[in-house]
C-alpha cells in the first residue's frame, strides 16, 4: 500500500510533526499501527483490566470500545469533509446556498443532539515516563477558556480539557487521585505524607462522569470532560470569575456539525444533482 503524506496546516495537530517523522521511518500504515499498540501495551497500563483488587487500567471491553470509537470519528469526519466539498461546489452554481468555507457559528442556545465520541469509565489509560513538556505555554490549552495558575482550561462546544500542574517527582498514575462526579472535580497527589489536593471544586454546569478521562503527561494531570448539554461556559468552576463570552471563538468545522446538520447537507446535494440531470436532459 502507498502511503500519502500531506503538507501540515495551522490546524493541525501539535504531535504531527512526530507521528509524521515515524511514518516516514516506518513506510507502513501497518507498522505504524503496530508501533503505537506496542508503546501502548510496554508503557501505559492500556491492556490493563480494571477490577475491585486492580484499579488501573480499564474495565474490560472498553478499550476495545475506546479504539473502535476513535476510528468512527474520524472514518466519519473523513464523509462529512466531502460532502462540505461538494456542497462548496454547489455554492459556486447557486449563491442561495451557503459555502461550505464559510463560518457555521453556533449560539449559546444551540440545541444540537450530542454525539459522544468515547464512551469510557472514570480511569482513563495513564500514560507513564513521558518527557516533561516545556515550560512554554500551549495557546491550544486556553482555547476559549482560561489560565488560573493552577489550572488551565479550553472548550468546545461539546466538551472541555483540564490541565492541571504537578511537581516533577508525580510521575505515576497510582500517585494521583482523581475523582470526577456530573458537579465536581477532586484532583490529588498521593504521597508519603499525607494527600495534597490540587483541585476541588464544583462545576457550574453538569458533565458526564462516564464518559470524562484523566492522564498523566509530563508534569501536568490532564482531564477532558463530556458536557452533559452542547454550550459555551464562562467559567470552569463556579468560584471562578467569568471569561468574556464575547471573544469565544464559537465556529464550528464542518466535521463537529450535529446528524441534522449532515442530513441538510445531504439534502442539498440530492436537489443540486437533480437539478443538474434536469439541466443535461434539455
Amino acid at each position: 500500500m502507498q502511503i500519502f503524506f500531506f503538507s501540515f496546516t495551522m490546524g493541525n495537530n501539535k504531535h504531527d510533526q512526530l507521528f509524521l517523522e515515524i511514518l516516514k521511518e516506518d513506510r507502513s500504515i501497518v507498522t505504524f499501527l503496530d508501533s503505537v499498540f506496542g508503546f501502548l501495551y510496554r508503557c501505559t497500563d492500556f491492556y490493563q483490566h480494571q477490577n475491585d483488587s486492580q484499579k488501573i487500567g480499564f474495565p474490560a471491553g472498553v478499550a476495545n470500545e475506546v479504539v473502535q470509537k476513535m476510528f468512527l470519528r474520524y472514518e466519519k469526519q473523513t464523509q462529512y469533509e466531502k460532502q462540505a466539498a461538494i456542497l462548496g461546489n454547489i455554492a459556486s452554481s447557486d449563491s442561495n446556498i451557503p459555502s461550505a468555507c464559510q463560518e457555521v457559528v453556533v449560539s449559546d442556545n444551540a440545541d444540537m443532539d450530542v454525539q459522544s465520541t468515547v464512551e469510557s469509565k472514570r480511569e482513563g489509560a495513564i500514560i507513564e515516563g513521558q518527557t516533561p513538556k516545556s515550560e512554554e505555554k500551549d495557546c491550544s490549552e486556553i482555547y476559549n477558556g482560561d489560565d488560573r495558575g493552577n489550572y488551565r482550561w479550553s472548550q468546545t462546544i461539546r466538551d472541555i480539557d483540564v490541565f492541571i500542574p504537578v511537581k516533577k517527582d508525580i510521575r505515576k498514575a497510582k500517585q494521583l487521585k482523581v475523582k470526577i462526579d456530573s458537579l465536581h472535580l477532586k484532583v490529588e497527589t498521593l504521597q508519603p505524607n499525607g494527600s495534597c489536593i490540587l483541585v476541588d471544586h464544583t462545576f457550574p454546569h453538569k458533565v458526564k462522569p462516564d464518559e470524562c478521562l484523566w492522564s498523566l503527561v509530563g508534569e501536568h494531570v490532564q482531564v477532558n470532560l463530556e458536557k452533559k448539554e452542547e454550550q459555551w461556559w464562562d467559567r470552569l468552576f463556579s468560584s471562578d470569575p467569568p471569561i468574556d463570552t464575547k471573544k469565544i471563538d464559537t465556529v464550528v468545522m464542518a466535521s463537529e456539525l450535529s446528524q441534522e446538520e449532515h442530513m441538510k447537507i445531504e439534502e442539498l446535494m440530492v436537489n443540486q444533482e437533480k437539478r443538474q440531470q434536469f439541466s443535461s436532459a434539455i
